[in-house]
């Protein structure tokens, strides 16, 4: 009876943590799949030659010509935590036009831009990736005051023969499109950290969680129900050499 009630204790361990240990599980997971199947780089290279988020109007890619057009709005943007940081007014909101080959790619939206010192005049913004043969330009949608659960994305894929192809990408069905999720933090377009299916595996990491809850709690509660399954079949077999 005392060992059944032990084995129950391990069952509860267990079940209470494994749907965290299974989002955990599968965002490592989707984000090594990602990783192997795809080379993601910054197009953009600084003064230095370091790859970085685009800090230029016109970059060329892949032996294609990509041109950013910034239209005035005569609006400007709200203070973010970086402007406040240094010290910076906040930036103007003007519309970008993404050209290819002197052709626009996509209708315009409008971006802030940055006045900082550090980080680009597009940080947070926008950022143009090679995918392996392809290019990647990506963009947000919504501004820094929309929630994080109402926050949309662009992605224009380039092909090496100038083919354009556009889809778009939201916080909600973010895990319908997990290249897509990996590509917005390559871009440093996401502001917060966002997992590719839940968050899971995006919040501080302390001694409770994770390592108590869900590892700690799921590693005890599997071992404890093993030793009771091994225990029972020992005894199971004593009890049938008896008889």
């Amino acid at each position: 009876m005392k060992r059944r009630s032990i084995f129950i204790i391990g069952l509860i361990l267990f079940v209470v943590s494994a749907l965290p240990l299974f989002y955990m599980v599968r965002e490592v997971l989707t984000k090594w799949i990602i990783d192997s199947q795809y080379s993601i780089k910054h197009a953009y290279k600084d003064d230095q030659g370091f790859s970085t988020i685009i800090d230029a109007q016109n970059i060329e890619v892949n032996g294609l010509n990509i041109k950013i057009i910034e239209e005035p709005t005569g609006k400007k943007g709200s203070l973010t935590p970086w402007d406040k940081e240094e010290g910076v007014e906040a930036g103007e909101i003007v519309k970008i036009h993404l050209l290819l080959e002197g052709k626009e790619v996509t209708p315009a939206n409008e971006i802030w831009l940055s006045n900082r010192e550090r980080g680009s005049r597009y940080f947070s913004w926008l950022d143009i990736l090679t995918v392996n043969k392809q290019i990647a330009i990506v963009q947000r949608l919504t501004d820094d005051d929309t929630p994080m659960e109402d926050r949309l994305w662009k992605i224009i894929w380039i092909e090496k023969n100038g083919k354009t192809t556009e889809e778009h990408i939201s916080y909600k069905l973010r895990g319908e499109n997990p290249l897509a999720v990996r590509l917005i933090d390559a871009s440093g377009t996401d502001l917060m950290m966002m997992g590719y299916y839940s968050d899971i595996l995006t919040f501080y990491p302390s001694i409770f969680f994770p390592f108590m809850y869900p590892i700690g709690t799921g590693m005890s509660g599997i071992v404890i129900c093993m030793i009771y399954l091994i225990q029972r079949r020992k005894q199971k077999t004593t009890n049938d050499l008896l008889c």
